[in-house]
């Protein structure tokens, strides 16, 4: 296990060090527009990111003494990833866009013992969609890409690691699949008028998801309609509605039954000067599990979420420290029917952000939750491009 563990900090290292050293660590343009030219090739720009993301999580009291998230992993929503977006000029304000981003599980790809949750998948398809941009009628996507609810509400306060605890967008039963995070098979619009923003989604039927605990959970379909209304230009309020018509069964028994899943929320963003606040919050009905596996108690009848954050950005600008962040963050998920639960966490965190897109985040979350989960502290180590 420590030989594994002082390989993976050892990789990790080598590749911070070695962009460190490079001042060409940015954002990548493989392909720039030249609309001058009418040749075909010259109407594309290609363009690749990315976000490496070791992590270490340390639950209090030695809970979790031994497990991969306490050795350093790189998995789930947090996980390294890459993207890569092409876009081509058709006509003055006219554009064809696509974008694929995936997550690497950097740990399962090369076997690291002990550093990774075995059995999981080495890279997870996260975005890939396509579509249409024009200035003068807005944008219509298709694909898995970031839902109405995500962009308008849970965005705003999707802003440190251990996030999303209480939000639609991470509590649900699969944000790709019940159209609350990165639904597949979406087809989304996206126009500006004035100071408001107006979203629209539709949710195509979509492919069983098989559960952890053998259930079976296929979309039949749904929509979304949310509003970005930008009050000032430090000051923004968004709210969203989403409807995911869905069936839950078991295999071999006859015992399907269909949950119209209903998440409402909204989320105000102030980012006056150096100051970030944030909070946001939302309703949900037929959208939160229960603990039972039936399906006809399988999704709680009500519950509601919030979360916020309060934050100040120091510049320093020295030494290859750019910036110094301290934070307040926290949360509260309630059920109101269908499951007595009830969590509340609240932390302190601080962001240390270096040149050429490097950054260190620590984080320590104190939680009250019915089911006693422990404190936990969160390190983080980024590297974006």
């Amino acid at each position: 296990m420590f030989a594994s563990k002082k390989r993976y900090v050892a990789c990790a290292g080598l590749l911070i060090f070695s962009c460190w050293s490079s001042e060409t660590c940015a954002e990548i343009t493989l392909l720039q527009q030249d609309r001058d030219n009418p040749d075909w090739l010259n109407r594309l720009n290609l363009s690749v990111n990315g976000s490496i993301r070791p992590q270490f999580n340390d639950v209090m009291g030695d809970s979790d003494k031994g497990s991969y998230q306490r050795n350093g992993f790189d998995d789930g929503d947090n996980q390294t990833r890459f993207g890569f977006a092409a876009d081509y000029y058709l006509r003055d304000g006219v554009s064809w866009y696509t974008y694929y981003e995936f997550g690497l599980n950097t740990p399962a790809l090369f076997h690291w013992k002990n550093h990774y949750d075995k059995g999981s998948n080495y890279t997870t398809r996260r975005m890939l969609f396509t579509g249409l941009k024009a200035d003068d009628m807005g944008e219509l996507t298709i694909g898995q890409q970031t839902s109405v609810y995500y962009d308008v509400v849970a965005a705003k306060t999707d802003l440190w690691d251990d996030d999303m605890l209480a939000q639609a967008s991470g509590v649900g039963i699969n944000g790709a699949y019940d159209g609350s995070y990165r639904p597949r098979k979406q087809l989304k619009f996206k126009n500006s008028y004035g100071s408001v923003d107006l979203y629209a989604g539709w949710l195509f039927p979509d492919s069983e998801y098989v559960v952890g605990d053998g259930t079976h959970y296929r979309r039949k379909g749904g929509g979304s309609l949310g509003f970005d209304y930008h009050i000032a230009d430090d000051l923004s309020l968004g709210m969203a509605w989403n409807e995911t018509r869905a069936t839950i069964k078991h295999p071999g028994a006859d015992d399907d039954k269909t949950y119209n899943q209903h998440i409402m929320g909204a989320a105000l963003s102030w980012v006056p000067d150096n100051w970030t606040f944030a909070v946001g919050g939302g309703w949900y009905k037929n959208f939160l599990q229960t603990e039972s596996s039936r399906t006809d108690n399988y999704f709680a009848g009500n519950a509601w979420g919030v979360e916020y954050y309060a934050g100040y950005n120091f510049n320093i600008d020295r030494a290859g420290l750019k910036t110094v962040q301290p934070f307040f963050m926290g949360d509260r998920l309630e059920y109101v029917s269908g499951r007595n639960y009830k969590r509340i966490d609240n932390g302190l965190g601080l962001l240390l952000a270096f040149a050429y897109g490097f950054s260190v985040d620590y984080e320590h979350m104190f939680t009250s939750s019915t089911d006693r989960q422990g404190d936990v502290n969160f390190v983080r180590l980024s590297y974006d491009f």
